[in-house]
């Protein structure tokens, strides 16, 4: 016994689950140039429309006359319609007005054979065997065993040639290969596998026949025809869908590619299908050309932002281990709290080369100041009209072809609409972009949905997405905003960062519910102690925060006010954040403690972290109340010597190991609290970079050099981690710009640690002249403390 199928599966195939017409067009497009034709001519031939049709049929049923719904129908015929087929027609329809079922019958007839839809190519056609084999045997794999083996077919699951059934009831194939004597014929009515048809699939017989003798053996090809059209099809409506869908079916941005490729016709007459004009491009205020490569086993992901308006450009050079970081993935999991909840889930190093290079190229219109463009538009509203024709966002293409929805007016796949409306300016919304995005990855990698709504769930799709989302969301976005002065740090944002501890503090509550679970009751006192703990801890980052809060309303500098809360915000994020780090630990700890030591010690540990991690926001509490301001004297040495040991746990939990080297006492007068958050916020961006580089390098090391040099009052903070590309060593202290997936890093750390050395006349910067740990990378950050004010 097996599975039986009812013949209406196939309609579930088919005709349901294609959502459209043009995606039935496309399918049966890409059938052709995957059965290796280098061009596909596409005819409509129409008399009269569906919708005229259907309304003789209802008419007819409510009772007119014969001669009534042919005086409508002959009024109703195209006049574009060629003269031999509309005669024809209405010659069939005149012999049987007398009789109305003979009429209804004749209509019927005439309808589905003088109004049809013809793909026809010449690739190396079908023979009856294969017509028999591969035709009829839905879902067959052997284009994907071929594109595994290196071939570069469009189409691969073996379902798309049931497209047909979107357009029309009934398939008349007519094929041959070369050698052939005949061609091979193939007749298939749709009907046959209604919703009303209870038979199994199997029971109806479908079976190729052998047709009339070729004139040349040589022959070979393919004819589909398409009848009984479910839809209308006026030349109207095919025009607007080849300026429109069928326009972005094959890549608008080569210009003329796809009229060399495609050749449609309505009634005789040719019809064009336009591409993305070069004048266009060429006109937007901005563009973003980056593409991701290879060099050896290292991705490289680079190119440049280009913002003419203003004249603003910026290089993109991310490679290695910032990939990884860019497309690692937070999963919810579900049944799971607190630490358990979020997994984040690094990115495998083989989904980068199975996603393979691929090239991205956007262009960003100001439809405020748009002006009519040079040899394209005479007006302003006609400028706007182009760009609407072609944005939505970046389309994506795969050997040439549409890999559907992405970029459709519907569909926001990089959430550009979601993020423009959320913030003043919508600055980066669909229909301000126009763009392409190129992929050569194998149907392996970037699977598409059977439906044709989009790509298969998958790391490597997972990856693109991470890698366009932070290329326009972060970079992008930076560059316009900087350009455009709109970078600066608003009051609501400072706001979500400096609430954003309690969102952390929920999952640590979730936690040691957990961690309460998995201790006996013997160790129950030492849980709920850490749970005070923990109350405790939040109570003083709420405190800190209230306190700032009050401050800041008394100062006159508006920008000053929202960095220090964000800055504020973001040190009280650090803790809760590692503590719920030192949990999940613990409870992996645990595990183990049951069997190699008691589970007394792996509490007691815990407990110790949380009496560290509240010294530091006693720390930098002096940032708040009334000292914020206050500047006093003291050595740089002793402050570096706290900070660093309050992080013990965590360089001993990552493997970190960390120096501090000092020639001399290195005396200021400063605030203390802020130089401790400068800190801060380096070693918690360098324990982030070491902690990646040491999930994809093999061996490797971690660790942290600091080295005070008291003749020159600086401070040096080194780390053995990717580093960073020196076109960038000014780029990544502008607010909001990050490394970390979109969506997961706030971006503010280093440009609050500026902030904070400018406040006090110091300068923060990258040391171009260091020793590097790896070539072309800068790893070294200098605070120079000299040039106090």
């Amino acid at each position: 016994m097996g599975f039986k199928f009812a013949a209406r599966t196939l309609l579930e195939l088919g005709k349901e689950l294609i959502s459209s017409d043009e995606v039935a067009i496309n399918e049966l497009v890409k059938n052709s140039i995957d059965a290796g034709s280098p061009s596909v001519h596409c005819i409509f031939n129409v008399v009269v429309t569906h919708g005229h049709y259907q309304r003789a049929l209802d008419d007819l049923k409510d009772g007119k006359s014969s001669a009534e719904v042919f005086a409508q129908l002959e009024r109703s015929v195209l006049a574009s319609a060629p003269e031999e087929s509309r005669s024809a027609f209405l010659e069939v329809l005149r012999q049987a007005v007398a009789d109305r079922d003979d009429f209804e019958q004749n209509l019927s007839a005439a309808y589905a054979r003088f109004n049809w839809i013809e793909v026809r190519d010449q690739g190396h056609g079908m023979s009856m065997d294969e017509l028999d084999a591969v035709y009829l045997t839905v879902g067959t794999r052997s284009r994907r065993r071929e594109n595994l083996a290196g071939a570069t077919y469009l189409g691969d699951k073996g379902v798309g040639r049931l497209s047909t059934m979107r357009l029309g009831s009934r398939l008349d194939i007519k094929t041959t290969c070369n050698g052939e004597r005949h061609f091979n014929l193939l007749t298939i009515d749709w009907n046959q596998f209604g919703h009303d048809v209870e038979r199994d699939v199997a029971d109806i017989l479908i079976a190729p026949t052998t047709g009339e003798p070729k004139a040349e053996r040589t022959i070979h090809g393919t004819v589909i025809r398409i009848s009984d059209l479910s839809g209308d099809w006026p030349k109207e409506r095919l025009n607007e869908l080849l300026t429109g869908p069928v326009a972005r079916m094959i890549d608008p941005f080569e210009k003329g590619r796809a009229n060399k490729l495609l050749r449609f016709e309505h009634n005789g007459e040719r019809l064009l299908v336009p591409n993305v004009p070069e004048q266009l491009l060429r006109a937007a205020h901005a563009s973003c050309v980056v593409q991701l490569k290879f060099e050896g086993d290292e991705p490289v992901f680079e190119g440049l932002l280009d913002y003419r308006l203003r004249n603003a450009k910026r290089v993109v050079n991310q490679r290695g281990v910032e990939l990884y970081s860019l497309t690692q993935r937070e999963t919810s999991v579900r049944g799971k709290r607190g630490h358990a909840a979020i997994v984040a889930t690094p990115i495998r190093p083989e989904v980068l080369r199975q996603l393979g290079p691929f090239q991205v190229e956007i262009y960003w219109f100001n439809r405020l100041i748009v002006e009519a463009i040079d040899g394209l538009t005479a007006k302003t509203r006609e400028s706007r009209e182009e760009i609407a024709r072609w944005a939505g966002g970046p389309m994506l293409y795969r050997y040439g072809f549409r890999v559907l929805p992405y970029g459709n007016p519907d569909d926001d796949w990089l959430e550009l609409d979601k993020k423009a409306f959320g913030q003043a300016g919508f600055k980066l919304n669909r229909q301000q972009i126009i763009g392409r995005v190129r992929v050569t990855s194998a149907h392996t990698a970037l699977s598409e949905q059977t439906n044709r709504e989009g790509l298969v769930d998958s790391p490597a799709a997972s990856a693109l997405k991470a890698l366009l989302m932070w290329l326009v969301h972060v970079e992008l976005r930076d560059l316009i905003n900087a350009a455009d002065d709109d970078e600066r740090l608003n009051r609501r944002q400072a706001e979500v960062v400096a609430e954003g501890f309690w969102d952390t503090e929920k999952k640590v509550r979730a936690s040691i519910q957990e961690l309460r679970a998995n201790v006996p009751d013997t160790n129950r006192v030492m849980v709920e102690r850490i749970d005070k703990s923990v109350a405790t801890l939040a109570e003083q980052c709420a405190q800190v925060l209230s306190k700032t809060e009050a401050v800041i309303k008394e100062s006159a500098d508006e920008r000053e006010k929202f960095v220090h809360l964000a800055g504020i915000g973001l040190m009280t994020e650090f803790i809760f954040h590692e503590l719920d780090r030192s949990i999940a630990f613990a409870l992996t700890e645990l595990e183990y403690a049951r069997r190699e030591h008691p589970q007394s010690t792996v509490l007691k540990n815990l407990d110790d972290q949380l009496k560290t991690l509240s010294k530091r926001v006693a720390a930098f509490d002096s940032l708040t109340g009334e000292k914020r301001q206050v500047k006093t004297n003291f050595e740089i040495g002793e402050v570096v010597t706290t900070v660093l040991s309050g992080h013990a746990n965590q360089f001993e939990r990552h493997g970190i190991t960390a120096n501090v080297t000092q020639d001399g006492p290195v005396y200021v007068r400063a605030v203390r609290g802020m130089l401790i958050q400068i800190l801060e916020n380096l070693i918690s961006n360098s324990v982030y970079w070491l902690k990646q580089q040491a999930r994809y390098e093999p061996g490797f090391a971690p660790r942290i050099e600091i080295n005070l040099q008291s003749v020159q009052k600086s401070i040096f903070v080194t780390d053995n981690g990717p580093g960073v590309d020196p076109e960038r060593q000014e780029t990544i202290f502008r607010a909001f710009v990050t490394s970390k997936p979109v969506n997961q890093g706030r971006g503010l750390g280093l440009y609050i640690s500026r902030e904070l050395a400018d406040y006090h006349g110091w300068k923060l910067h990258m040391d171009i002249g260091a020793e590097t740990t790896r070539p072309g990378r800068l790893n070294t950050f200098v605070l120079e403390v000299g040039g106090e004010k």
